[in-house]
């Protein structure tokens, strides 16, 4: 059975010489990036990781966090990366949750990380960058390795030790309602299947240079780094910092002579807006996809006319399916009020709506829940059979065949062209900077605070951001409370991109007709507000 880690073998032999993986000046070749795997892959079974055991990646953009995911992969193992800029609380969540005994982790990370964890962590061993002295305190149970001496193990090729495709290669978590993050398990052939499609459509080759702007744990990352490898094409790894600084980001894409972008749509615009992209020729750039946010139809014109070689795609996807549908931006746009569809399905993608009668969607106009059916269609999620069974279920329109489709939550319609065209969502989860948001997630731990008696949290539509994450809270009788404590708490047990960038205190919150939270009226409040 293939899996994912002979796409780095295969590639090794064909273009040994050729460049893999590119960052801040260093470089491993094919040959080197194959080595250098099969190097830690033989340290990490030295140090007890089986089949089928999760090995957490604790590591910021790096050559080293591209070795790790191939080494754990062919120590037979399940990657599960974890976002380096996350509270440690809910980095330690993962860990029990997934029960990750072994991590490789960026040393300042690890103690970081060992430190402010509330309570004992399964963890029992971790291989660090660089030198593994002093890392830990001498009382700390977990035994450090070194990156050095694993590349004193053997280089040779690792047997597959039995696992198969339909074995899990990866977990990545993403915002969950019941206030923990959700993981999804995604198997060898889930991956392998867009990975060897997008490839194709997309004809990527030997020649592009793919950047990989989007981190490990999310899953854009997957085309970055799969596709690159499988075609013995080179990753090329864009520091985190370059986001905040979009002329220095546009330089680099010219400077890297990027082939292949592939980014949040609320980066691209920031770019279109703030990257004086005028100055450049970006000649070699000839694809641009964008996805998690709705594009902004007057910056998408700006970024066609600088970058005039590009094809642009908006794609549609979710970690549970990976990309599942895309559109391909016609050459000319046209002016108003024009909403970018998201398109059809890929090839050999099935994906449908269905109404709330249970009626499929056929009709331009019509709108219904999208469900996806492919072998791309996630296992589940980790250690939540609830969940898993209410999102993957028996296809609606042959409940007793043994296919399994993934009910997304967004709603789409279908427009004369016969593109499906985004229409919102069944629940409160939003994107945010392109990162899937559950607000219920924010107001738990808002909820948490004793001082508070009741809170909702919205998100208000915004050009560069995609949305913009907003609380409203109440206090209980006779408590004070302050939005910048309100906002600590929440950075201690949520990620950046989750932590609400206003919350304001209001004596009750508006109601509908059902005696539900009126969020509609929050959001009309607070657009109300930043207009005067």
């Amino acid at each position: 059975m293939y899996l994912l880690q002979r796409l780095l073998t295969e590639s090794a032999a064909t273009f040994p010489d050729n460049t893999a993986v590119s960052f801040r000046n260093q470089e491993l070749s094919y040959a080197e990036l194959e080595a250098q795997s099969n190097q830690l892959s033989a340290l990490l079974k030295r140090r007890g990781v089986a089949r089928g055991d999760r090995v957490g990646i604790l590591l910021n953009k790096s050559l080293e966090s591209i070795v790790s995911v191939f080494g754990i992969l062919k120590a037979g193992a399940i990657y599960v990366p974890l976002d380096p800029a996350a509270p440690a609380a809910r980095q330690a969540s993962i860990i029990r949750h997934c029960g990750i005994e072994i991590a490789i982790a960026a040393p300042q990370l690890l103690e970081r990380l060992v430190a402010e964890a509330e309570e004992p962590l399964p963890l029992r061993a971790a291989i660090v960058t660089g030198s593994s002295a002093g890392v830990l305190p001498p009382d700390q149970s977990v035994s450090c390795s070194g990156w050095n001496e694993m590349l004193g193990e053997s280089s040779g090729s690792p047997a597959d030790d039995g696992v198969c495709g339909a074995a899990p290669a990866y977990i990545l978590h993403t915002s969950g309602s019941t206030g923990s993050p959700k993981g999804v398990v995604i198997s060898h052939l889930n991956a392998l299947t867009f990975v060897e499609m997008a490839a194709r459509f997309f004809g990527i080759s030997p020649r592009d240079r793919l950047a990989n702007h989007a981190p490990l744990h999310f899953d854009l990352s997957i085309f970055d780094i799969f596709c690159a490898v499988k075609s013995g094409a080179t990753v090329v790894l864009v520091p985190e910092a370059l986001s905040a600084f979009p002329v220095r980001l546009a330089d680099f894409m010219q400077n890297e002579g990027i082939t292949v972008w592939n980014s949040v749509a609320s980066l691209l615009t920031k770019l279109a807006d703030q990257g004086a992209l005028e100055r450049l020729t970006l000649e070699k750039l000839r694809l641009v996809h964008f996805s998690g946010d709705l594009m902004p139809v007057k910056y998408l014109q700006t970024l066609k006319q600088c970058m005039p070689s590009a094809a642009f795609y908006n794609i549609y996807g979710q970690t549970e399916a990976n990309s599942s549908l895309c559109f391909r931006v016609p050459d000319l746009l046209e002016q108003g009020e024009w909403k970018i569809p998201i398109g059809t399905p890929f090839p050999n993608f099935e994906v449908f709506a269905v109404d709330e009668g249970g009626k499929v969607v056929t009709e331009p106009g019509e709108e219904g829940e999208l469900h996806v059916l492919s072998s791309t269609v996630a296992l589940g999620y980790w250690n939540d059979c609830g969940r898993t069974q209410a999102q993957f279920a028996p296809d609606p329109r042959n409940p007793s065949a043994h296919a399994r489709v993934y009910k997304t939550g967004d709603l789409a319609r279908v427009d004369a062209a016969g593109n499906f065209v985004f229409a919102g969502r069944r629940d409160h989860m939003v994107k945010s900077k392109g990162f899937r948001v559950e607000l219920d997630e924010i107001e738990i731990v808002l909820n948490s605070h004793p001082g508070v008696r009741q809170a909702a949290v919205v998100a208000v539509p915004d050009d560069l951001a995609g949305s913009r994450i907003v609380a409203y809270v109440c206090p209980r009788e006779g408590a004070t409370l302050e939005p910048r404590t309100l906002a600590a708490l929440c950075s201690e047990h949520l990620p950046k991109y989750m932590v609400p960038e206003l919350i304001s205190c209001l004596a009750s919150l508006p109601v509908n007709s059902n005696g539900k939270i009126d969020r509609k009226a929050l959001e009309r409040a607070f657009l109300e507000g930043a207009a005067d």
